[in-house]
């Protein structure tokens, strides 16, 4: 395996898995239900529910991009891809929406895999930048949002802290 490939990789597992620099998505949403999922602090702002909708969305393009696929899911704008703050009654709904999270990012580390150093240097796409830094800009974007997520929890009372074990 390529060395910067290797990087991603291991920088994707932390991102997910391992608590290391920050809190990983796995801790961000251990323990999260639906009512906390759709909550929100005020009219303006996003809930635990809609940030994981946007993480979705963004890192199924990226897939999308690396692929030289078109996505299916259009946005007309950023908010859209936020959808809406969910139903703090719908427990199965949240579950799913967890899961398809840790699909997409199962899906991400699998096409990750079958890049080489020299494909991470090409361009994603005619006149735009290269696979490498789209992948350095959706793993600083989405780790971001984990802290989004973990302040909200915070503001909830639900957040236990990392386990840095």
């Amino acid at each position: 395996m390529q060395v910067v490939t290797k990087m991603f990789l291991e920088q994707l597992d932390m991102h997910c898995h391992e608590n290391d620099w920050f809190a990983s998505m796995d801790q961000a949403l251990h323990g999260v239900i639906a009512a906390e999922a759709a909550w929100t602090s005020s009219e303006v702002s996003n809930s635990i529910w809609q940030i994981v909708n946007h993480l979705i969305f963004w890192n199924e393009d990226v897939i999308h991009r690396i692929k030289g696929t078109e996505n299916p899911r259009k946005a007309e704008d950023n908010e859209e891809t936020f959808g809406n703050p969910g139903n703090p009654e719908d427990e199965i709904g949240w579950t799913q929406t967890v899961q398809r999270l840790n699909e997409v990012m199962n899906k991400l580390k699998t096409v990750i895999a079958d890049l080489d150093d020299e494909k991470l240097k090409a361009p994603y796409a005619a006149n735009r930048y290269s696979i490498e830094r789209l992948l350095s800009n959706i793993m600083m974007h989405d780790t971001y949002h984990l802290g989004q997520i973990v302040l909200l929890r915070k503001l909830q009372s639900t957040w236990g802290g990392v386990d840095w074990s």
